[in-house]
């Protein structure tokens, strides 16, 4: 249980990291648009990596902070899924040597 609060301890460390990456990404994305969102004096006005930029830095800064799943919820899920997985595993093998008899059974007749 000791490890398995190390490794959620860790997984919670990397994912505020990536979250302080990505919101330094959205900063700095953030000034492009301002840079780019200035008047030019070319006659082309904004340009397409302007446009681009722009509806990046809206989908980054309007997107809501993830959620995370709790260790207790991973683990139930966990366990439920790897009891599933045994059922599915027994009655197939069940299957198969029904399937495998009843095919031996008919190349023996013939």
């Amino acid at each position: 249980m000791e490890e398995l609060q190390k490794a959620y301890r860790s997984a919670m460390t990397q994912a505020q990291e990536s979250t302080a990456k990505l919101s330094s990404f959205a900063s700095s994305l953030e000034k492009v648009k301002s840079i780019d969102s200035a008047p030019s004096s070319s006659a082309s006005g904004i340009g397409c990596s302007s446009a681009l930029s722009t509806d990046q830095s809206r989908l980054l800064l309007t997107r809501p902070p993830r959620q995370f799943v709790s260790l207790w919820t991973c683990s139930k899920l966990c366990a439920i899924c790897f009891v599933a997985g045994i059922f599915v595993g027994y009655t197939l093998k069940r299957r198969v040597r029904r399937w495998a008899s009843k095919l031996l059974r008919r190349l023996k007749d013939d």
